[in-house]
């Protein structure tokens, strides 16, 4: 019997996850890696599926860094150990904050608003519905993933004195 890599979270087993055309997968190790990248490439390419090397990305996450996920190599391709990536839209970080998202969100918000301007700048609308607009096309794009986020004392903003 073949034993799955995963990790184990309190008395929960993770080997992957699975999501539309994208694949997560948790390994110790560089071995793990390989050889679970290895077994994903050559299972989907039955169903006529081709893994994109140059497009995969492998991440180190706290006490399993290390050297030795510089040096993985999946059918003879190389794949980049990189400390952060967008995932479902969301950033992933090998930190495990969530700053950078957080900031990413208030950009993406402030753009949305920025785009906006002739919607806030027209008298032929009411106040109401200006304010369905915002929690419509800005509000929601701030607010999302944010129920993922882990927020730290530091990442709270201090109220104006």
């Amino acid at each position: 019997m073949t034993v799955r890599p995963s990790i184990n979270i309190g008395s929960s087993s993770f080997s992957d996850l699975v999501y539309a055309d994208d694949t997560a997968f948790f390994v110790k190790d560089a071995t793990d890696a390989t050889d679970c990248l290895s077994s994903f490439s050559h299972s989907s390419s039955v169903f006529g599926l081709h893994t994109s090397w140059p497009k995969t990305k492998l991440q180190s996450v706290g006490s399993h860094s290390g050297p030795d996920l510089l040096k993985v190599v999946v059918d003879g391709s190389s794949v980049n150990l990189v400390e952060s990536f967008i995932y479902l839209g969301s950033i992933q970080t090998s930190d495990g904050y969530c700053r950078s998202d957080i900031t990413r969100q208030i950009g993406l918000a402030y753009s949305a608003m920025s785009s906006l301007n002739n919607i806030w700048n027209t008298k032929h609308l009411s106040i109401q519905t200006k304010v369905r607009v915002y929690q419509t096309l800005v509000l929601s794009i701030l607010l999302y993933a944010s129920e993922t986020w882990t927020l730290y004392q530091m990442d709270r903003p201090t109220p104006p004195r």
